[in-house]
């Protein structure tokens, strides 16, 4: 009872077990007392009626007994019991019985034979062929005066052969459908049992830091659907493991390059050249760019932890975008200025006042013009731009740099992905698009996207011109 598969085989078998024996002792029971013995009297009674008429054609024969000896020897060919006749007085006269012919003369008392036209008397015994049905016949001529009476006896031996042979068909039927019951059950334990087993193997394997092999999905829908869910799970895991592999690589990269252009800014100012107005702004210009560089990467990682946490705390307030966008792009501005890149802002005068996190929007719009800094060569153009269509509000970024390749684009949005357009050592964790489009829809937005390999890139922003009402969270 330890096992799965034997309690399934037992709460399967046992109840069809029960059912089968006791549908075969009822029927058992049915066909001797319901089918058997009555078709067995009814077959005697006719005998009997039948007897009886051609007994009431012969009259000499109640009154001699050679003449009844004669005629009983004359009907005994064609009779299966035996047979024996008695007088008006209940004398006995002949019988077919050879141990009745050579037995002393006896009789027996009509008075209580012809209570009814036909009697049915049974004697049984310890030993089958002991046990006799003794049928008690008056016989009357036509004018319904008594002649006589006849007695038939039948053997139960023979009639209990008949019926046993039918126990054994049943009992045969009957184990058959006990081995098939039995073999279905366990066939449906075994099944059941191997998905589970699959299913325990594969958490085993999970737990044990093994490469899992998922199980297929079969059996009943419930194990299907536990199947189903171990499956999700372990790509699932997959995917989180694959994610904590190329988050590892990304900071250990991205971390020590800026690390690696401090140390020596360090080191050289350690030496003297502080004292080289020149080389020190120099040397502390390009620290501040790496510490802007380290800056940017923990925001990449703050907005990683709120995507692990399945959602973005906002807080929202009002604001009047053609007073907040416009003041949006200074830092951005002198970063594509320093670049060599020409920016151009082109925004609505109609901009409506929207109840925004300014600090997350702020966050997400920096993400995609870094972007188009980062990707538009020498001479380029960034464009920013903003409007009203309809009951939303856009805001759109757009450059022209290197574009996205077709065969990258739909993976733009997926966290650490970096496209091959990028160069050997590229800046950045991947992470800036992923964390842009998950602020935009935590405030009810979309970021929609263009972008031919080659010509540049354009993201819009669409937001819900909803001044009144506070955007759930995502």
């Amino acid at each position: 009872m330890r096992s799965l598969r034997t309690r399934l085989l037992i709460s399967h078998s046992l109840p069809l077990l029960i059912i089968i024996f006791l549908t075969g002792f009822a029927l058992d029971y049915v066909v001797e007392t319901r089918i058997l013995l009555p078709g067995f009297a009814a077959e005697l009674t006719s005998e009997a009626k039948l007897l009886a008429e051609l007994t009431a054609r012969q009259p000499n024969i109640w009154d001699e007994v050679q003449e009844a000896e004669a005629y009983l020897v004359q009907l005994e060919p064609i009779l299966m019991p035996n047979v024996s006749l008695f007088d008006l007085q209940g004398n006995f006269l002949a019988s077919t019985d050879a141990s009745l012919k050579s037995a002393a003369p006896f009789s027996i008392k009509l008075e209580n034979l012809l209570s009814e036209n036909i009697l049915i008397q049974t004697a049984y015994s310890r030993h089958l062929e002991s046990s006799v049905v003794d049928v008690f016949t008056p016989v009357r001529d036509d004018s319904g005066s008594l002649l006589g009476m006849i007695q038939m006896t039948y053997h139960l031996e023979d009639v209990y052969g008949q019926f046993l042979a039918l126990r054994r068909v049943i009992i045969g039927v009957l184990t058959v459908g006990i081995f098939l019951g039995i073999g279905l059950a366990l066939f449906l334990a075994v099944n059941m049992s191997r998905a589970l087993r699959q299913i325990t193997e594969s958490v085993q394997q999970l737990a044990d830091g093994k490469e899992v092999a998922l199980p297929e999905e079969q059996g009943p829908e419930e194990v299907s659907n536990l199947i189903q869910t171990v499956n999700t799970l372990v790509t699932r895991l997959r995917t989180l493991e694959t994610t904590r592999r190329k988050l590892l690589s990304n900071l250990v990269h991205e971390i020590g390059r800026p690390l690696g252009a401090l140390l020596p800014a360090v080191q050289a100012l350690e030496a003297g050249a502080v004292e080289n107005k020149v080389l020190r702004q120099d040397l502390l210009a390009g620290m501040e760019d790496e510490l802007g560089i380290l800056r940017r990467l923990l925001d990449d990682l703050t907005g990683l932890y709120d995507q692990s946490v399945g959602s973005f705390v906002l807080e929202d307030r009002l604001v009047d975008l053609n007073k907040w966008l416009p003041n949006l792009f200074h830092t951005q501005r002198e970063v594509a200025r320093t670049k060599g890149l020409y920016c151009q802002s082109n925004f609505s005068d109609t901009l409506p006042v929207l109840k925004i996190d300014p600090d997350r929007l702020a966050q997400a719009i920096g993400n995609l013009v870094n972007n188009a800094i980062k990707f538009t060569p020498q001479g380029g153009t960034i464009i920013v731009g903003a409007g009203v269509q309809a009951d939303e509000v856009w805001i759109q970024v757009k450059d022209t740099g290197c574009g996205i390749p077709i065969e990258d684009q739909g993976f733009i949005f997926t966290p650490f992905f970096r496209g091959r357009a990028e160069t050997r050592f590229p800046q950045g964790m991947g992470l800036g698009l992923s964390i842009a489009r998950d602020l935009i829809t935590a405030h009810q937005g979309r970021l929609e996207f263009e972008s031919v390999s080659g010509e540049g890139s354009s993201f819009i922003i669409w937001l819900p011109n909803l001044p009144e009402e506070k955007p759930s969270r995502a």
